[in-house]
């Protein structure tokens, strides 16, 4: 969605795009999509996309384009080296830590490799003209700092817009996971254990044991979703939490429509990567927001920037699971309150995290590296 959203919102200020992904089974190699042309290159493995490098000069020399922008990955780098014979401008897109920290997979990965890994890193950060990242750290080396630009992701904010919703479909879909019209509290996102889904179900779980007026909404997929499933139904909790599985995105503001509180429990502890900082700039939150939504999330630098607390929501120490089920009440029980933190999000986001906002600032960074 973050490829879509940018290509989309750069293709509306009037830029033309050729967008080249990895293509799936069953996808077509060329298409037209609102506006920007996808390329789909077979690859056989993620391992060998460092090789597509004689491919995407092929695609350069006949679209003639004036900047690559590359989403960095750690085996890729195809597009910034091909950059050098076409001597067009790179820029480097990087929104994960170059380099994973000391203690991780990927970190001993690199030392097997002897250092590979760090090489193919270095060399494409110093290949770009420009950086972007949503924090700075993400990116290890330091002479290179002068470079980074940090940006924000944003939301959708025409798509995660209530007013602009069909009541009816909104009715129907309340009358078919919420007849009782109970009070709703949602999980966005993916079923992650750094997304903390585990912490979500365990204090839902544990209101649920006081309470009969409230609903525990969880929206997505992921490689947890069996496991939480088994775990509502071990519990007995199947018509007060709801698991929707993968939805599509067209719909998921139907089913934060359905919400009055949006919950982002992050755990930063069990992903090593988040050593370095918060690096992920949230979608979820961002989509809360866009929909009216308070959020309840971690009172951690990166985040207590975009919800502020008892501005656009609520915080709580991480893994402080007391204090997050005390948050999720005081929302539930004071309506005014979760109304008033909703409408200043809504109002932040449209000012600050929407893709529209993200393209308009991204557009000046593209034109730093063609100067």
């Amino acid at each position: 969605m973050h490829v879509l959203e940018v290509a989309r919102q750069l293709t509306r200020r009037g830029h033309q795009l050729t967008v080249v992904v990895q293509q799936k089974v069953g996808q077509p190699e060329q298409e037209m999509v609102d506006g920007f042309d996808v390329l789909r290159l077979p690859v056989r493995s993620n391992f060998l996309l460092f090789q597509l490098e004689s491919r995407v000069r092929e695609i350069l020399a006949r679209v003639k384009s004036d900047v690559v922008m590359e989403r960095y990955y750690n085996f890729a780098g195809a597009g910034v080296r091909a950059t050098r014979q076409a001597n067009i401008p790179a820029l480097l897109e990087v929104n994960a830590p170059m380099m994973d920290p000391r203690g991780s997979k990927k970190f001993f990965a690199d030392q097997l490799m002897l250092g590979w890994m760090t090489r193919m890193a270095r060399e494409q950060a110093t290949l770009a003209k420009r950086i972007v990242t949503p924090l700075a750290v993400t990116v290890p080396f330091l002479e290179m700092r002068d470079k980074v630009r940090e940006i924000a992701w944003g939301a959708n904010v025409e798509l995660f817009e209530r007013a602009r919703l069909g009541e009816r479909e909104i009715r129907d879909l309340r009358l078919e996971i919420n007849p009782q019209n109970k009070r709703v509290v949602a999980f966005l996102g993916s079923f992650r254990a750094w997304h903390g889904v585990r912490e979500f179900f365990q204090v839902a779980r544990d209101i649920l044991r006081e309470r009969d007026d409230i609903l525990f909404l969880m929206i997505g997929a992921g490689e947890l979703l069996e496991e939480l499933r088994g775990n509502v139904q071990r519990a007995g909790l199947q018509n007060k939490v709801v698991l929707t599985g993968a939805v599509n995105y067209e719909r998921v503001p139907y089913y934060l429509a359905l919400a009055d509180v949006g919950v982002a429990p992050f755990n930063t502890i069990v992903h090593p990567p988040l050593r370095v900082g918060f690096y992920w700039s949230p979608l979820k939150m961002h989509e809360y927001m866009a929909m009216g939504l308070p959020v309840v999330t971690i009172d951690v630098a990166g985040l207590n920037q975009i919800a502020r607390q008892e501005r656009e929501g609520l915080l709580y120490p991480e893994n402080d699971l007391a204090e997050l089920r005390a948050a999720i009440l005081r929302l539930v029980d004071d309506p005014a309150l979760a109304r008033k933190l909703g409408e200043q999000g809504r109002a932040r986001v449209v000012e600050h995290f929407s893709w529209q906002r993200h393209a308009e600032v991204l557009e000046g960074v593209l034109s730093e590296c063609t100067i």
